[in-house]
């Protein structure tokens, strides 16, 4: 596991913000920046050069996919794998987060310790040769 890999986390809910930090940085030893919304994201993203992209599906100004992809379009992060922390998900909508190359999508409301085992798997896979 990369105990010092950055984590660029998009959410608008604060206490959901700090839940997460938390469990990122003291269980699994990550640095965490974190995005109330989209365009936020996309003006930290650059400066930040995360390892991983954590992000809600739903953000008040634009989605999480929509989000996803203009993050993608930025120089470097391309290939940046992404994980999605959603409270309601249609099968048609995880169909669509898989065809965007999302890595995972996990259920609000979550265990911290689930959420640090799945960034540590997704960050492994990006370190297969």
């Amino acid at each position: 596991m990369d105990a010092r890999a950055r984590i660029l986390h998009v959410e608008d809910d604060r206490s959901l913000q700090n839940l997460v930090r938390i469990a990122l940085e003291q269980l699994g030893g990550y640095s965490v920046r974190t995005a109330g919304s989209g365009g936020e994201a996309l003006q930290l993203a650059a400066g930040f050069a995360p390892d991983l992209l954590l992000l809600d599906l739903d953000l008040p100004d634009i989605s999480g996919l929509t989000t996803l992809r203009g993050l993608r379009a930025l120089p470097g992060l391309g290939q940046v794998p992404a994980v999605f922390l959603t409270a309601a998900c249609s099968p048609q909508t995880q169909a669509e987060l898989r065809a965007a190359g999302v890595s995972e999508i996990l259920p609000k409301p979550f265990r911290p310790r689930t959420l640090v085992q799945a960034v540590a798997r997704v960050l492994a896979r990006r370190d297969e040769p």
